[in-house]
């Protein structure tokens, strides 16, 4: 019986695990989040996202274990979008724009991270 019941809560543990895809968080003024999507296709979401919103890229580095790139956004400030390949299947990106906290930099961090998604 107790095999039945390591089972069981291997299987719990699965869900639960799952389930943390996709949650955004905010910290020191940095969106967060993992994301099933492989690096290349996370990568290509993010300069594309970029290129319509029409934020030039100042920088690009990429690797196969991550990728970075800076921009500028409409009002001269500084956008970072930083992803870590996690597995083959999951990377964790993480989106910054501006240099300070504030709700607006907030907004436009979700909006370059929703437009990114879209083309998952």
């Amino acid at each position: 019986m107790p095999l039945v019941q390591g089972c069981a809560l291997l299987l719990i543990g699965g869900v639960a695990a799952g389930v943390a895809y996709g949650t955004v968080k905010y910290v020191n003024n940095t969106l967060q989040v993992t994301e099933e999507v492989s690096l290349d296709k996370a990568w290509n979401a993010a300069n594309a996202t970029l290129k319509e919103l029409q934020m030039p890229v100042t920088a690009s580095t990429k690797d196969g274990a991550s990728g970075k790139l800076e921009a500028r956004n409409a009002k001269n400030q500084p956008v970072t979008i930083q992803l870590m390949r996690k597995t083959d299947g999951v990377t964790e990106i993480q989106i910054t724009v501006g240099t300070f906290e504030s709700s607006a930099n907030q907004a436009e961090a979700q909006q370059i991270y929703d437009r990114m998604k879209s083309r998952f």
